[in-house]
């Protein structure tokens, strides 16, 4: 409706200029405002469509609605200059339409317009509001307890392994026959707590039942217009566990209900997502992230980020959530605090990009030539993770005038956009992409191409500051290796075919740097090297995995690689063994002797 006021006001803006600048002829009555009229319906008929399609923001603070002004106010002067002069001359003269006055005063109006618009446009410089663009980014500096608690051990099993590429690819070999008619839509990452049984595409019943898990989700999409109108909504949505790529579903009901889709960005006329929501209301809201996420029965929605324009024309900042079902197409906002738990991503990604650079660019000023000192900036790379206090945006800080170090890492709220700085030395997350490429065995496939990193992410493994990361086959998208590498010394780094091989090629390393008392390890819980003998209960060997339970040490399991560790081949009921002291019930051996 919205639109529809928009095109009839423009039309009453044609028809007024029209009637002052050349009165029609009372003798030829109703007649003579068809000259009018009809250019006046079709030019706001042209321009209705036009937003139909393209659905800008009406709105006073946005540069949308004054940049179609101009557009047509200058249209209107121009038919109005050959109206005036049939009126005045009763005859049509293209080439000296410009002179007429209709057309002089109009277009120094047009300008006057332009002008304003550029002079907004130059109040809104981020040089008039530096102070306030570097505080948009509320950043609170943890205090060293916090670091700890924070970056607390999270189990081997729980990291997110599953990229958003890897994810696309085991989907797709799942949807069967659904690729002939529908597409994958895009992938959202959300933290799930929920229970539900789904049906997938090839009839099977699966018990969904998660804990804040990181997960991904996506709805099937429409290839194109004709399979849309034959069928006007979508039959699934994906699930993949982003800690484990075989746990990867086609959803078609959850808990006895069919999946039909019909408001997704793929749709058509008022199915459209966006169209749905400026249909309903949102015409002058600024909408940003039409992704979707499912709550804890796994129902599908699509929270959509409300934004207001906080300087001028610039400047968006979060007003609230839009949160559309996906079936019905119900809508209700919140507020970023009232929203529901099952919401993740309130504030959009791109968004905080911005604050980013605001906070570690304006430190200083807008103005600060070759004087980088003191200044930041964000490593290449954000990513969700999951903490004990909730869903963050991770990405990794560095100083300006250094491409090496790293100066801590930003956890970011991704509801309510507050962050937390948590200040640490160390590499950055680039240079320890760095040490995965060139110091492992891999290093000749890394330079043809045939794999790559994703970007890494810090964790805290057994105590210590590390960043994980995996090797993708840019081929066929499959994760071949698994590696972590020491945020406090290159040379402490591993890598494996399986997480646990990794995570142990990677303990194995630092034992053997930590021998070197000049290496100082910046470990986030004090951690000390565990020395035992013990009688070996059980023995299992997979491969070149080794694993063990032994007499005193319940409930846990220890594991070990003869390629890292040949002597865990020994036989021996006895062993004497040394472990780092941790919770985890599955724990790596960095050295073994067998007694007897």
């Amino acid at each position: 409706m919205t639109y529809v006021i928009f095109s009839l006001l423009l039309v009453a803006i044609y028809c007024v200029f029209n009637y002052f600048a050349a009165k029609p002829n009372p003798e030829k009555g109703w007649k003579a405002w068809l000259p009018i009229v009809i250019p006046a319906l079709v030019l706001g008929g042209i321009f209705h469509v036009i937003n139909y399609f393209t659905q800008p923001v009406i709105q006073y603070d946005y540069p949308t609605v004054y940049i179609e002004l101009i557009i047509f106010a200058g249209l209107t002067l121009w038919f109005t200059s050959f109206r005036t002069l049939k009126h005045e001359y009763d005859a049509y003269q293209w080439e000296d339409a410009w002179k007429t006055p209709v057309w002089k005063y109009g277009f120094w109006s047009a300008l006057g317009g332009i002008l304003l618009l550029i002079a907004s446009a130059i109040y809104t410089w981020d040089f008039f509001h530096t102070s306030y663009q570097q505080q948009l980014l509320k950043v609170e500096v943890a205090k060293d307890a916090e670091v700890k608690k924070m970056v607390s051990p999270i189990p081997v099993e729980k990291m997110c392994t599953v990229s958003p590429e890897v994810a696309e690819r085991v989907i797709l070999t799942k949807m069967g026959d659904l690729k002939n008619t529908y597409e994958l839509g895009q992938m959202t990452k959300q933290s799930f707590t929920g229970k539900f049984v789904a049906t997938t595409a090839d009839g099977q019943k699966v018990n969904i039942d998660y804990t804040d898990q990181l997960v991904y989700v996506a709805p099937l999409e429409h290839k194109g217009f004709f399979t849309w109108w034959k069928q006007k909504y979508t039959p699934a949505y994906v699930l993949v566990d982003a800690s484990d790529e075989d746990k990867a579903y086609v959803i078609t009901e959850v808990n006895g209900e069919p999946i039909k889709l019909a408001y997704t960005n793929g749709a058509n006329f008022e199915y459209n997502l966006e169209r749905h929501l400026r249909n309903n209301g949102y015409a002058s809201t600024i909408l940003d992230d039409f992704n979707m996420e499912i709550d804890e029965n796994g129902r599908p929605f699509s929270p959509v980020t409300t934004l207001k324009n906080s300087v001028g024309m610039s400047t968006p900042v979060v007003t609230g959530v839009a949160i559309v079902d996906m079936q019905s197409g119900d809508i209700k906002w919140y507020t970023p605090e009232s929203a529901p738990k099952f919401v993740n991503c309130i504030q959009p990604e791109s968004l905080i990009y911005e604050r980013l650079y605001t906070w570690g660019d304006y430190k200083n000023g807008y103005f600060h030539w070759s004087d980088k000192n003191g200044l930041l900036q964000a490593c290449k790379g954000m990513d969700i993770v999951q903490t004990p206090n909730g869903c963050f945006y991770y990405v990794g800080v560095q100083a300006q005038t250094d491409a090496v170090g790293t100066q801590g890492y930003l956890l970011i709220d991704i509801r309510t956009g507050a962050a937390k700085y948590f200040k640490r030395s160390g590499i950055s997350e680039q240079e320890a992409i760095k040490v995965l490429e060139a110091n492992t065995d891999l290093n000749v496939e890394m330079n043809q191409g045939v794999l790559d990193l994703t970007e890494p992410i810090f964790y805290n493994i057994e105590g210590l500051k590390t960043y994980f990361s995996t090797y993708v086959s840019t081929k066929d998208l499959t994760v071949k290796y698994y590696g972590f590498c020491s945020t406090d010394d290159k040379a402490v780094w591993g890598y494996g075919t399986t997480l646990e091989e990794a995570k142990a090629s990677y303990m194995t390393s630092y034992y053997k740097a930590s021998a070197n008392k000049s290496v100082k390890f910046q470990t986030a819980d004090k951690q000390s090297l565990v020395t035992i003998e013990a009688v070996v209960l059980e023995k299992v060997q997979e491969g070149n995995a080794y694993y063990f339970r032994l007499s005193g040490q319940e409930g846990k399991t220890f594991y070990a690689y003869s390629s890292i560790t040949p002597e865990v081949r020994w036989e021996a009921k006895k062993v004497k063994v040394s472990f780092n002291k941790t919770d985890a019930k599955m724990i790596a051996i960095s050295s073994y002797e067998a007694l007897n």
